[in-house]
């Protein structure tokens, strides 16, 4: 058996980084915008949080989640400049 345990003598050492992707920060479906805490004990992400679980299997919890994350899609979104005249204004003499 090799010094690092590893009976095929393999060497975690000579691994590169570089060739593994990176996992993307995982959100949170409760508080969007923000990303997963693991705010709950003994979880991995969203997908195993127990709060997750129960305010999307109710109706009213997820559609009020629903409406939180448009309003804050809403709120990224750049918005024109004050004062400026709209791109299609509507005809004068309808």
């Amino acid at each position: 058996m090799a010094l690092n345990g590893r009976a095929d003598g393999a060497d975690r050492g000579d691994v590169s980084t570089a060739t593994r992707a990176a996992r993307p920060a995982a959100t949170c479906p409760i508080r969007p915008g923000e990303p997963c805490t693991l705010c709950q004990l003994d979880v991995t992400g969203p997908q195993d949080c127990p709060l997750v679980y129960l305010v999307m299997g109710d109706d009213e919890l997820r559609e009020g989640v629903h409406r939180t994350r448009l309003a804050v899609v809403r709120s990224q979104r750049p918005r024109p400049p004050a004062g400026r005249a709209a791109a299609h204004p509507s005809p004068a003499g309808s």
